[in-house]
């Protein structure tokens, strides 16, 4: 008994787990079925197995079988896929009220949809309710090659020099990271509003700004933020709301197919900082005591601070590969899986390990987000960036510099991320193209979302109906045909015996009398009836095995004393 309990109560928590989202590989549909399927099996196994004794309180006439469980199971699944159908097809306010109960109580599930969700339409870096990213355990990442950003220069000089060099579009940055996740430290938020010329500054103005216009689509879940080529220094927009100095929210679009806005950067990059301008400059020793310090110390070694920077750059370009599957068998906190055992993993990983040790020379670090590379359509002057370009990257602050990049992913897996001149008479996607197969994409994918989910539904419940139904009608022989139905036990040649010698003695039988009570009405009662009463309710209430050889013994028990 104590085996069973405690073997249910470990696939209870096995399903538990599941169901809050563990594994992360695993999809979230077949986490639930399993889950389930666990606690059916786990259920079945501990009932069919128990003693009657075992549970006293609980007596049935009837001991589920696997049909029992089949059909509960089959029901919960329904349930689940009648959830999903609910979430995918209901009228907006319903759809409102079903997220919310699914981010109450499948916290897990709701991560997912909104991922999903939203990497249908703003890129693929996002963040959660509470501004948070979470750095993945492990990863299988399957990049897209959808247009996400357009950005049109003016200058044909400017489309020059970023030819020539990198391209950083940048989204948001977020400079807190804390249990596997990035966020932001700053959370006070204040509104920017547009001066007289229409126009919102960060920075004074400086000669060599690179004017330009970006486009990208709305964001189902609000996650709109400013975008537009690293070190944006102004934009021309109503307001914006600015969360700390990684993040601008933009105002609500009032057109159909996206945002379309005006900005002007200056991009700073770890080469175009003098390295005389910090010779001489204290730099923070590393923590020694600590597996990441250590690293720093023997990496960065002595120096300058530039110089630092650059080797801890360096060593991770070259000493740790890029991978978009990690798989983590230990379970380790995704950085010290990455720098100490797996040594392998996407830029976000790369990002996340560089400003980390970089914070151990006491330089503040970030880590910038956005998309890399683009490809530069000449006639139109245009940087498309497509989905498989999203990047993520290292921003330190230094002074009389501002947040410069660091670039710590090896450089053969920026190939594809380099900008890329496109082939004359090559036709560019059009921003308004690509947020209407968007859009389409959506519709397409949730009417066949909410298709398989109804279909799935339908067959998971018409399963259960016909096993609820079925178990009904088959005879209980979950031990080995030992003990029968309720009609069965009515019908047995001792129990009939029995009430045909009462009505020959005593005249009738009153309704609703039970064998034992009709034993206890008599003064002359037989010295039989002990044994018909255990005998009787030991199978019919408590699992005995029928005993012919026994039951016909007390037949003739019986008709002899019918005819005393």
């Amino acid at each position: 008994m104590i085996l069973r309990l405690m073997v249910l109560m470990m696939a209870g928590m096995l399903a538990y787990l599941m169901l809050r989202g563990w594994p992360e590989i695993m999809p979230a549909m077949l986490r639930a079925f399993v889950a389930i399927l666990v606690l059916v099996i786990a259920l079945f196994w501990w009932t069919t197995g128990r003693k009657r004794k075992d549970m006293p309180l609980v007596k049935s006439w009837r001991r589920p079988g696997w049909l029992d469980f089949g059909a509960l199971g089959l029901g919960l699944l329904a349930f689940e896929c009648g959830f999903l159908w609910f979430l995918s097809a209901a009228p907006e306010p319903l759809e409102d009220i079903a997220i919310r109960f699914e981010r109450e109580f499948r916290p897990s599930a709701a991560k997912l949809r909104d991922e999903k969700q939203n990497s249908k339409t703003g890129g693929n870096w996002l963040w959660n309710d509470q501004r948070k990213r979470d750095l993945p355990l492990r990863t299988n990442l399957k990049p897209g090659v959808k247009p996400e950003v357009f950005v049109r220069l003016f200058q044909e000089k400017d489309a020059e020099k970023l030819l020539k060099g990198e391209v950083y579009v940048r989204s948001f940055a977020l400079d807190q990271y804390k249990d596997g996740a990035w966020s932001l430290s700053d959370n006070e938020t204040k509104v920017l509003s547009a001066d007289e010329k229409g126009w919102i500054r960060f920075s004074e103005p400086i000669s060599g700004e690179i004017l330009h216009e970006v486009f990208h689509g709305s964001n189902e879940a609000g996650m709109n933020a400013f975008t537009a080529l690293l070190g944006a220094r102004a934009v021309r927009l109503p307001s914006l709301t600015v969360d700390g100095e990684g993040l601008a929210m933009l105002p609500e679009s009032t057109e159909e197919l996206g945002y379309e806005y005006l900005a002007s950067s200056m991009p700073v990059m770890l080469a175009d900082v003098k390295a005389a301008d910090f010779q001489g400059l204290e730099v923070k020793s590393p923590n020694s005591g600590s597996r990441l310090g250590q690293l720093v110390l023997r990496v960065a070694g002595e120096g300058d601070l530039i110089d630092r920077l650059k080797k801890i750059e360096a060593h991770l370009k070259e000493s740790y590969r890029y991978s978009l599957v990690t798989e983590n068998r230990k379970n380790l906190d995704p950085i010290e899986n990455f720098l100490f055992e797996e040594k392998r993993g996407h830029c976000e990983f790369f990002a996340t390990a560089c400003a980390l040790m970089v914070r151990e020379l006491g330089v503040e670090a970030r880590v910038g987000y956005g998309w890399s590379g683009g490809k530069y359509y000449d006639i139109n002057k245009m940087f498309v960036f497509r989905a498989r370009e999203a990047h993520a990257w290292v921003e330190v602050k230094l002074d009389g510099y501002g947040w410069v990049l660091m670039e710590p992913t090896p450089p053969q897996a920026l190939g594809d991320r380099q900008p890329r001149l496109a082939e004359t008479g090559e036709k560019m996607p059009t921003p308004e193209e690509m947020i209407q197969e968007e859009k389409e994409a959506i519709e397409k994918a949730d009417a066949n979302l909410a298709g398989w989910a109804s279909a799935l539904t339908a067959s998971f419940g018409l399963g259960a109906v016909f096993l609820f139904f079925l178990r009904k009608k088959t005879p209980d022989d979950s031990r080995g045909g030992s003990h029968s139905s309720l009609a069965r036990h009515k019908e047995s040649g001792y129990f009939i015996a029995w009430r045909k010698a009462f009505v020959k003695r005593y005249g009738k039988i009153g309704a609703g009398s039970t064998l034992r009570n009709q034993v206890d009405s008599l003064d002359d009662a037989p010295e039989f009836s002990g044994e018909i009463i255990r005998y009787h309710y030991s199978i019919r209430y408590e699992g005995g095995s029928t005993d012919p050889k026994r039951e016909r013994g007390i037949e003739r028990e019986i008709e002899k004393w019918a005819d005393s």
